[in-house]
């Protein structure tokens, strides 16, 4: 097996005309990433991503020596953009987006490199209907960067095989270090990369070691500290047995996509002569980094299904493909149909609640009824950190600057952390009311048994309760 390299010869002949099709589908899914991508109110990975950016440099790096070192490079290539532009849902989930975008341009090459031009189009435009693009494309975390650099190391790599040299696999290599440094589950797409380099007539596993080898050496001193730091992922439980089915109806957006993606994949499949390159590189790219990462699941529970969005590009690769084999008519009839079944999630994520966490509504309620002088408690029974709801401050501070945090010992800030630390006494004797902020509902805060405050109101913004207590 080969890989398809463009003609040197027809490269004179292209007009800017046929470049325009390659266009098509990064517009496109900037366009929809676009659409309501301020909508969504912050949610709690958000807050922690404003949390950590909000700091000094100094500061930053002395917090990831304690907590989130996996993010630390998406919060350092965020900083300058927060302290230049701002804040707000816009500013910090545009670079997204943006990722977004150019992992559609990739594909886009991709798909017109190891099958058809044709395939390389329908294959972004896959892409930019399929939910979880919109849903991470407006998120102010590093997912759709990792989506985006794991597209661009995949084009690498077929490029450092069609015509190997040392500055292709160099540059490969820098794509790897960068993965790694965006998100250490990403590098499963190694796993892939490797059957993808032994399906070669001429593999060049050499080089390819050579290069993944020294482009996962920057990730060895996040790795350290993220082992240091595992209790970060305490809460996440044993895989079960619906885990790849219900990671193929995430990655396609819903059950009846994922039965029309496979259906598209089996017709691309059974058509001869089936087009390997492609093949060799998706499937693997699209089934072995979430066998890998379940199976290691039941030693050490880190299975999370957005650690694998990076895998979404693989299927919008062999969807598209699979498209490219049909009539004209059945071919948009598919892709209408996956754009379509997608709208309700479309949809959702695009509510004020739609990434999890209300807390724009709940600043709202803050905002408009508590004066400033007033004490605030974070309480989340459910979750491993009872405190976490204190990230909410950096989200939204102008709701929360002025209140009194009354169960805090030292600051985020203080403490290089990014929830500072809780005394084990609230202070309570100089405030007469107390919000709570309660994320999932629970019981009255050990913080106020027989303090002497009596609930007064309960209002819900989304999963988050505001609860009124005054004193008696």
């Amino acid at each position: 097996m080969t890989l398809l390299v463009d003609s040197p010869s027809l490269a004179p002949s292209r007009t800017r005309l046929d470049r325009w099709p390659s266009l098509i589908a990064p517009l496109a899914t900037l366009v929809v990433c676009l659409i309501g991508i301020d909508s969504a109110s912050f949610w709690r990975d958000e807050a922690a991503t404003l949390d950590a950016v909000s700091r000094p440099i100094p500061a930053l790096l002395r917090t990831l020596t304690q907590v989130d070192a996996v993010h630390g490079a998406y919060y350092l290539l965020l900083w300058p953009i927060v302290h230049t532009f701002g804040s707000g849902e816009f500013a910090v989930r545009f670079p997204s987006a943006l990722a977004m975008a150019a992992a559609a341009y990739g594909i886009g090459k991709l798909g017109a490199r190891l099958h058809s031009r044709r395939a390389g189009v329908l294959a972004g435009l896959v892409f930019a209907v399929l939910p979880q693009v919109s849903r991470y494309g407006q998120e102010a975390r590093s997912y759709a960067l990792v989506v985006a650099v794991a597209v661009l190391a995949s084009h690498l790599l077929v490029g450092a095989l069609a015509q190997p040299s040392r500055r292709r696999w160099v540059g490969y290599g820098c794509a790897i270090g960068a993965l790694g440094l965006l998100n250490l589950f990403a590098l499963l797409l190694l796993v892939a990369h490797a059957v993808f380099v032994l399906c070669q007539d001429r593999p060049s596993v050499r080089e390819w070691l050579l290069a993944a080898g020294l482009g996962c050496l920057p990730s060895v001193p996040i790795l350290v500290l993220a082992v240091r730091q595992q209790d970060q992922l305490s809460w996440v439980g044993p895989p079960d047995a619906n885990s790849g089915g219900d990671l193929a109806a995430w990655l396609a957006g819903s059950v009846l996509s994922a039965v029309i993606a496979s259906v598209l994949i089996g017709l691309f499949l059974g058509r001869r002569p089936v087009r390997l390159p492609l093949a060799s590189l998706t499937l693997p790219w699209l089934v072995l980094p979430p066998i890998v990462l379940i199976l290691g699941s039941a030693l050490k529970p880190v299975y999370v299904q957005r650690y694998l969005l990076f895998c979404l590009p693989a299927l919008a690769l062999v969807v598209g493909a699979g498209l490219a084999t049909v009539a004209v008519a059945p071919r948009v009839v598919g892709l209408v149909l996956l754009a379509v079944l997608g709208l309700p999630t479309q949809s959702a994520v695009r509510q004020v609640g739609g990434h999890g966490d209300d807390i724009g509504d709940a600043a709202t309620i803050l905002a408009q009824e508590a004066r400033p002088g007033d004490g605030v408690l974070f309480n989340c029974p459910s979750c491993h950190y009872p405190d976490m709801p204190r990230e909410f401050e950096f989200a939204y501070p102008q709701a929360f600057a002025p209140l009194v945090d009354v169960t805090i010992a030292a600051s985020p800030s203080t403490s290089n952390t990014l929830r500072g630390t809780e005394s084990a006494h609230a202070r309570l004797a100089h405030v007469a009311r107390v919000w709570v902020v309660d994320v999932d509902g629970g019981a009255e805060p050990v913080a106020l048994h027989d303090s002497g405050f009596r609930l007064v109101s309960v209002q819900q913004a989304g999963n988050i309760q505001i609860e009124d207590y005054e004193r008696s």
